[in-house]
């Protein structure tokens, strides 16, 4: 942990301001890593311990809550890294262009082992990457290197950061596994400043054919605009497959049901079968970590565009872009904070 982020940091618990107390003597430079130590609050009295450079600030957690963030650890210690399309997928995801981080403070909400962070960190962004899992202890590596990195392990249901602190935050594919979507998002919505700006996408649904039929698509996705209704039906039955599989695998143990992934996986290569799957991408690994990640985790909702676009207007965002998605929907929008 670096002194330059202690001013940001608030107690989870209470959002009292924290103290801390090293293991070691400061250092003079605020961009300086500080390794070992304990963070106290002033007002209720939370101890909380910095490990590894990491400040630890997560609170007690249930049993489908410790095992969704240890899946989440176990898949992530597993992906390959850093792949040469992050880029592009974060400036597509978050729907702003490269200059907007230039300079900016960003909060990575959820950023499993921090492919998403080092883009921003690359585009000149202040970046602080939060995570519940250990996963962001490949992140944390990195920090001692990156003057401007800054890794905390945390719930996004409690995010122990003062309100309205951010230029950009964005929480990509990682609100709907917690146990209640819509107060995570409005937990993390608090943290960006006036003018700031909110991007966030979540798992979706066909939910009705109104809804379904009205959802913006990507421009290579012509044939799914041509036959929306017959879209709407394989999305539907996709879920309902999708959610009579999770019945049991969510119960499993973790490294089988990563092994039937392995099937998945070599059926995200065939034609047509791909998109019972829940990972088309080329590459086999990525799409093993993608199956397993959609098939383990306890917690795992899903929403529509109309519901997430409720969450905005709610928390005081002015909604300024829809993101596009092939087949099956992806909610996702990015809002300007009021």
């Amino acid at each position: 942990m670096k002194p330059l982020l202690l001013p940001l940091l608030a107690c989870p618990a209470c959002r009292g301001e924290l103290r801390f107390s090293a293991l070691e003597e400061l250092p003079q430079d605020e961009k300086r890593e500080i390794s070992e130590g304990r963070l106290a609050c002033q007002r209720c009295g939370a101890e909380y311990p910095l490990e590894a450079g990491v400040p630890r600030l997560g609170a007690a957690l249930g049993l489908k809550a410790r095992r969704t963030r240890d899946d989440f650890a176990f898949e992530w210690k597993r992906y390959p890294g850093s792949l040469p399309e992050d880029e592009a997928v974060l400036l597509a995801e978050s729907q702003l262009p490269a200059e907007a981080f230039r300079g900016k403070r960003v909060l990575d909400a959820g950023c499993g082992m921090g492919r998403y962070s080092v883009v921003a960190l690359s585009l000149g962004a202040e970046v602080v990457a939060l995570d519940l899992s250990d996963s962001l202890l490949r992140l944390a590596e990195e920090a001692p290197r990156r003057p401007k990195l800054h890794v905390v392990q945390a719930d996004l249901l409690r995010p122990p950061l003062k309100p309205g602190q951010f230029d950009i935050v964005y929480s990509h594919g990682v609100l709907h596994h917690t146990c209640d979507a819509r107060e995570a998002f409005l937990r993390v919505a608090e943290l960006v400043k006036p003018g700031g700006c909110l991007s966030v996408w979540l798992y979706g649904k066909a939910g009705r054919y109104e809804q379904f039929a009205t959802n913006p698509l990507r421009a290579d996705r012509g044939w799914v605009a041509r036959h929306r209704r017959l879209a709407w039906l394989v999305v539907g039955l996709r879920q309902f497959l999708s959610d009579a599989a999770r019945i049991v695998t969510t119960r499993l143990p973790r490294r089988l049901t990563y092994l039937i992934c392995h099937g998945l996986a070599a059926l995200g290569a065939v034609p047509l079968l791909r998109y019972l799957t829940f990972s088309v991408h080329p590459s086999f690994r990525v799409r093993l970590i993608e199956n397993f990640d959609w098939l383990s985790p306890p917690y795992q909702s899903h929403h529509t565009k109309e519901e997430l676009a409720q969450w905005f207007a709610q928390a005081g965002f002015d909604i300024v872009g829809a993101l596009p998605h092939g087949l099956v929907p992806k909610p996702g929008f990015l809002g300007r904070r009021r």
